[in-house]
């Protein structure tokens, strides 16, 4: 018996909302595009398994739509910050599961957070945050705020490391920090031997608290 194919709706279909549409739908989810352009309806269509137009806002819009049943229902409308909180607040009390919501910025957050959003995504302060940390040190390939103080994060390792062993990286010697995986090229080991020998393009991905891991990094 497979797995059970998860349920997600996207209400808003801009930029954000139809790349999300098109992720979700290529890794095997069921997903409903909505938004009250007949437009990007007709686009979402293309890639989205049902796509409808229609007015989330509206209470008997929601309920007709039965989101209470999907998996998580994501908030993606623009620059309308009236519909987005109306939004929330209308599926929050038609009991849908979890509701994600994009946030134009962080006073707009705040307001999502206050009536209840499961979870907020700020993208583009997100990856502002990710590009500006690999561009002040170039050993971090990716950095990943996970939420609730703990982040991962993937680190290049540097010429000094290199023919030591992995137990003796400073990233590997903390029992704060816990390594996942080491990538070396197009290979993932994962739980890789303490004894192994450090490479030229080894990339370790670490999980830890972010403090912990900043306190680490500066370290290299």
């Amino acid at each position: 018996m497979g797995a059970e194919v998860k349920q997600f709706a996207v209400i808003g279909l801009g930029r954000f909302g139809m790349s999300l549409c098109k992720e979700l739908s290529e890794q095997g989810a069921q997903v409903l595009a909505i938004d009250i352009d007949e437009v990007s309806v007709k686009k979402a269509a293309e890639v989205a398994a049902q796509a409808v137009v229609a007015d989330c806002s509206n209470e008997e819009t929601v309920a007709e739509l039965q989101l209470e049943s999907y998996d998580v229902v994501m908030v993606s409308i623009g620059d309308d910050l009236n519909a987005s909180i109306l939004t929330t607040l209308v599926l929050k009390d038609a009991g849908v599961k979890s509701v994600w919501v994009k946030a134009k910025d962080k006073y707009h957050a705040k307001i999502l957070n206050k009536i209840g959003a499961n979870k907020v995504i700020t993208p583009e302060q997100d990856m502002g945050i990710r590009v500006a940390r690999s561009m002040l040190d170039t050993r971090i390939f990716e950095y990943l705020d996970l939420g609730s103080g703990l982040a991962l994060v993937e680190v290049i390792v540097s010429f000094h490391h290199l023919g030591r062993h992995l137990n003796e990286h400073p990233c590997c010697s903390t029992d704060d920090c816990t390594l996942l995986a080491l990538k070396r090229g197009s290979e993932i080991l994962k739980n890789p031997e303490p004894e192994t020998t450090l490479e030229t393009g080894d990339i370790l991905l670490i999980v830890g608290p972010e403090e912990k891991l900043n306190t680490v990094l500066k370290r290299l």
